[in-house]
């Protein structure tokens, strides 16, 4: 810590904010226990990582709370005034200091050993309950401006990952630049789990739109086995596409699980797996998340018309394009209002 002068006189502490409310005879023992500093620009307080833990006071003047980045640059953190407090964490947790601190201009500093500040917030209730207001109103200025960096990376990142698509997206025309970066920061998905999640619901709403005109038109229990044999075929393909994309299924009860998984890999980012049980007569794999179908379904009011769980069809249908012979069973834990899906199935070789 860098040295600097102490002076003979006492000014008041009747400024510092957390003190309002006090009484003079109060303020009197509180600056008994108080140093005195003074301090020229550019003065060094309290370093990055101090271990000190007095408790400081502004009298006159303004000082700098500096931090430092992970590459060492130091970056401007919040300037502090006339009757604000500093330093306080160290005494009350025992850690090192959390920022560096400076003079920013002439100032006049009071300060408190720890064990002095902590049986003053025992003994001053009124002290308590401001530190507290302030370490509140500290709490919700950092939360926002976590939230301002977060959506700045999140633009930042949508642009990125637009770029990595220009293969597709390059042939588009804007009316203007300003036009095109003001819709690609606003609609474009941040990440390309947001691009895929996008896309999923997409599929999932033509499922349920095709499957409600099916049901108002020729009725529900064709909507149903259209919907079996959707899932069906769609076990059917991904299982053709996993071949010729190398993967190689064993012809046992492993083989639905597997083309399931590159199924989620591929085109449905909603749901998570467990696999229970991984054996060539016998595989049992817990799908969980949410379903996009039941989401769809129960917002387009068609639900109880259809089968549930709808995975069933698929895992039949890798097994039928296998040539396996295996019993699918499924037992469904959870089927949420907004989608939460929980439902474990198993393959059994016959």
């Amino acid at each position: 810590m860098a040295s600097s002068k102490i002076t003979q006189r006492q000014p008041s502490l009747e400024g510092i904010t957390i003190f309002a409310g006090l009484s003079p005879e109060a303020l009197r023992r509180i600056e008994q226990s108080c140093s005195w500093r003074s301090c020229e620009p550019n003065d060094l307080i309290v370093d990055y990582l101090d271990r000190s833990d007095d408790v400081f006071f502004i009298i006159t003047g303004d000082v700098r709370v500096i931090i430092y980045s992970l590459a060492g640059k130091m970056v401007s953190f919040r300037d502090l005034g006339p009757g604000e407090t500093f330093g306080e964490l160290p005494a009350i947790d025992g850690g090192p200091r959390s920022a560096r601190v400076e003079a920013k201009s002439s100032c006049l500093i009071a300060s408190m050993p720890a064990a002095a500040f902590r049986d003053l917030l025992l003994t001053e209730p009124l002290v308590a309950q401001a530190l507290l207001r302030q370490q509140v109103a500290s709490v919700r200025r950092l939360s926002m401006r976590v939230y301002e960096f977060s959506a700045a990376v999140m633009a930042i990142t949508g642009r990125r990952v637009y770029g990595e698509m220009q293969g597709i997206r390059a042939n588009d025309v804007y009316p203007d630049e300003e036009v095109k970066a003001y819709l690609v920061d606003k609609t474009f998905p941040k990440t390309a789990e947001e691009l895929t999640l996008r896309l999923s619901n997409v599929s999932a709403a033509f499922y349920g739109l095709m499957l409600k005109h099916i049901g108002e038109q020729f009725g529900w229990n064709e909507a149903d086995n259209i919907s079996k044999s959707v899932f069906r075929e769609l076990g059917q393909l991904k299982t053709r596409e996993a071949l010729e994309g190398g993967i190689e299924l064993p012809k046992d009860s492993r083989a639905p699980a597997l083309v399931f998984i590159t199924a989620v890999h591929s085109a449905s980012p909603e749901y998570n797996f467990e696999v229970f049980e991984y054996l060539p007569d016998r595989t049992v794999i817990r799908v969980f998340g949410f379903s996009r179908y039941n989401r769809i379904a129960k917002k387009l009011g068609i639900e109880q018309h259809l089968t549930w769980p709808e995975l069933i069809p698929f895992f039949e249908g890798v097994a039928q394009e296998m040539g396996i012979s295996c019993k699918v069973q499924a037992e469904l834990k959870e089927l949420g209002v907004g989608g939460q899906y929980d439902c474990a199935y198993s393959c059994t070789l016959l």
